[in-house]
């Protein structure tokens, strides 16, 4: 018989014993060998995660289904238990495990006597089989590992299993199934991440939940501290660090006994392409939730994760970043940051050295929503932008600072609302966009621009001897120079000391190029501190190389004004070369705010040095010694009404009457009975020690004065203004003709000379005085 007649002899039999029931599914099975084996697994997609690429789906589009092989007579349930038990497993079974939660198919392969037992994918029997898993789908489960997701076992190792094997295949995710998987890292023990390694669950509902009275612990995952830890995102999940049934841990910065307490969700001290997108960490309470921390790292991205900081058992004042990256290349977006009033919630976003965007977060409830901080690598570039964030409840919005002696350079914050609550918080600080205080090396601040931030402070009108000076909307008072910096288009409420400073406290450093531009400034200055001298809308201190404020509205909405200085330039606060102030627009209720000027800098002389009045001799208006002053009346007496005159002495024009006022010598203020007739830049006389003074400041009933008082006034004084010293110039009209005199006698002549100079007094070209 021919090998063809024989090939269908030998099928017709085996068809007719199958029929007639005398052949079994293992006999089946034994017949198909090896062979029919490869072809039940191809068609599967036979794993270690990966989906295999049959001949069948090839052709036909379709690959088998594993639901289907239970309807056929070669599949063989049995458990993982059973498969660790089985002595002489058939190549052609496919082997169905039941147990609850790592159920699947798993194949005998003959060949391999070497891949050690993984729990999941790989079970190796008594005799030495190993079983493999047939993957369905892209994902590990981390059941098939022994994880129940139950909220009772501790999956602490199951997970750590499924990554490891994953990590064995060559990567891949790892996948959490909706459940509650409890953990129990403790000290130095952890889950270690793996290269390659992706987690995923199903979002909020798959939870990892560390386990009560965990006690103290380093981190739930852990990356490297060697070769960095790469290409791993982690995704949809929630991580619950359960604070407060964990009572046998400890966070205390100053521990000495273990450096194994700071209860982070995520670390790796080398990480390059890590991902974490999706994930909630509610609770979350320790130093970093994610903390991916080196100097040579790079590329991270945290996006639209939550997290919600409740503080754990501790000295309750550890210092504590929800988002900790150090490195290149960081992207913190779409993110929200919650922590519930009493908290102590330390920092929502902290990224250094640079190359950075944080944009499109939302924090509520920290002290502070983003620290900005130079790194120490040899490229000293920062290159950081932080917008679009919206940063609320806050006690300090954005802080940008050095790390040693590194500059900082090319910061863009733009776009941010910053609402800031510091009676809530009662710190010593309360600051809305600002170099920050956390070292005073100095350094080089450079390419700094703060454009279109929105930043209202809570109101505070009661002194606290914790906070003196640092209280300002946008600042730059570290100790450092300063060069090239925009401040525009900013809108800044209720600043408690300053809208906006530039310049060190100590006056140590340079700044060069400042544009100060389009502010707008609601109520600076409110706050009672003792320390009035920062008390101002905009104020410059240091050395000032070129700074320009213009086009800036500066506001006291107060009934009596609370602030003291619109814009402080003054030469007593440093050294101003070309500071130019000009066309800013100052508004009070009640007679404005000292505008205090170095006499350096330079203004619109127009508006300086020119001044106008109805009339001559002008019966109100404050002039200054050097104005020229124009008379705008139409009313014009011929050759004797003057086109205007220059101001010789300053003074105010009027009369004063009614005003009397107190006051305590080497004291600013006099307290009056009536301002009601009294401007800011006046210049009044106190009948008490005859004192001459320039009104700068004017609220309710107190007068701030230029000068304090020399001399005692316990009791009312009378107040007058000091009228100006003033001289005429250009008189309008000509004078008339005089007779012919050639003829006249002496007397005559004697008589016309004592008219013209009667004539010349009249129109005060000469003296009155004979």
């Amino acid at each position: 018989m021919d090998e063809q007649s024989k090939s269908v002899d030998n099928g017709e039999d085996m068809k007719k014993q199958t029929v007639a029931g005398m052949v079994s599914r293992r006999k089946m099975l034994a017949s198909l060998g090896l062979a029919g084996a490869a072809v039940i697994g191809s068609s599967l997609g036979i794993a270690y995660g990966k989906e295999a690429n049959s001949v069948t789906e090839t052709v036909y589009g379709k690959k088998t289904k594993p639901k289907e092989l239970m309807d056929m007579d070669f599949c063989v349930p049995s458990t993982i238990a059973g498969l660790r038990a089985e002595g002489s497993p058939e190549a052609g079974f496919v082997y169905y495990v039941t147990d609850r939660g790592q159920e699947g198919f798993f194949y005998y392969d003959p060949a391999d006597t070497a891949t050690p037992d993984n729990l999941g994918t790989v079970l190796v029997s008594t005799s030495g089989a190993r079983f493999k898993r047939i993957v369905e789908t892209e994902y590990v489960n981390v059941k098939w590992f022994g994880a129940k997701g139950d909220g009772t076992t501790d999956d602490f190792k199951s997970i750590q299993d499924a990554i490891n094997a994953v990590f064995a295949m060559g990567g891949g995710t790892v996948f959490f199934p909706k459940g509650t998987y409890i953990v129990s890292p403790y000290l130095n023990k952890w889950i270690t991440l793996r290269n390659n390694v992706n987690l995923l669950g199903e979002g909020i509902s798959s939870v990892i939940k560390v386990k009560d009275n965990a006690g103290d612990y380093f981190t739930i995952f852990y990356g490297s501290s060697g070769a960095p830890l790469k290409n791993v995102r982690i995704s949809k999940l929630r991580f619950d660090q359960n604070p407060q049934n964990n009572q046998t841990c400890y966070i205390d910065l100053d521990r000495k006994d273990t450096v194994y307490f700071y209860q982070f969700c995520i670390i790796s001290y080398r990480y390059e392409n890590v991902f974490i997108d999706h994930v909630q960490f509610d609770p979350t309470c320790g130093v970093n939730s994610v903390s991916l921390n080196s100097d040579t790292g790079k590329l991270a991205s945290i996006t639209d994760c939550y997290f919600n900081f409740v503080m754990a058992r501790g000295n309750g004042t550890y210092d504590n970043s929800a988002i900790y990256l150090n490195g290149r290349n960081h992207t913190v977006s779409n993110c929200f940051f919650y922590a519930a009033p009493g908290q102590k919630a330390r920092g929502a976003i902290e990224t250094h050295m640079g190359q950075s965007v944080v944009s499109g977060n939302v924090v509520d409830g920290y002290y502070t929503g983003v620290n900005l901080q130079a790194g120490n690598a040899a490229d000293e570039r920062c290159d950081m932008t932080v917008v679009n964030n919206t940063i609320s409840n806050a006690n300090q919005g954005i802080q940008i600072g050095p790390y040693n002696a590194n500059p900082v350079k090319n910061v863009t914050i733009a776009g941010n609302t910053i609402s800031l609550t510091n009676k809530a918080h009662k710190r010593n600080l309360t600051i809305g966009i600002s170099s920050a205080a956390w070292s005073n090396v100095k350094t080089l601040f450079e390419n700094i621009t703060v454009a279109n931030n929105t930043i209202v402070f809570q109101e505070e009108f009661e002194f606290r001897t914790e906070l003196q000076s640092n209280a300002y909307g946008i600042g730059f008072t570290h100790d450092s120079d300063l060069s090239n910096v925009v401040i525009s288009n900013n809108v800044i409420k209720n600043a408690p000391i300053t809208g906006i400073f530039i310049g060190s406290f100590r006056n140590i450093g340079v700044v060069s190029n400042v544009q100060i531009t389009d502010n707008v400034i609601v109520n600076a200055g409110h706050y009672p501190t003792p320390a009035e001298s920062y008390r101002s809308g905009i104020l410059l201190r240091s050395t000032v190389n070129g700074a320009q404020i213009t086009g800036n509205l500066i506001s006291d909405t107060y009934d009596a004004c609370k602030g003291i200085y619109s814009i402080r330039a003054s030469d007593t606060d440093g050294t101003l070369t070309d500071v130019a102030v000009d066309d800013n627009l100052i508004r009070t209720k009640q007679g404005g705010l000292w505008l205090l000027l170095g006499q350096s800098v330079m203004t619109d002389p127009v508006r300086k040095f020119v001044k106008f009045a109805s009339a001559y001799p002008p019966v109100t208006g404050t002039f200054n010694l050097g104005d020229t002053v124009w008379v705008t009346s139409a009313a014009v007496t011929d050759g004797k009404t003057p086109a205007g005159f220059k101001v010789v002495a300053t003074g105010t024009a009027g009369t004063l009457s009614g005003v009397t006022g107190t006051g305590t010598v080497g004291k600013t203020a006099l307290t009056v009975n009536d301002a009601s007739s009294l401007r800011v830049e006046q210049w009044i006389r106190i009948a008490t020690g005859n004192q001459v003074r320039r009104v700068v400041r004017i609220s309710g009933n107190e007068v701030r004065l230029n000068a304090a008082l020399t001399v005692d006034v316990s009791a009312p004084s009378a107040i007058s203004y000091v009228n100006p010293v003033l001289k005429p110039f250009g008189r309008i009209g000509d004078l008339g003709a005089i007779a012919d005199t050639s003829s006249a006698t002496l007397s005559e002549l004697e008589s016309e000379v004592n008219k013209l100079k009667k004539a010349m007094r009249d129109f005060g070209i000469f003296s009155q005085n004979p």
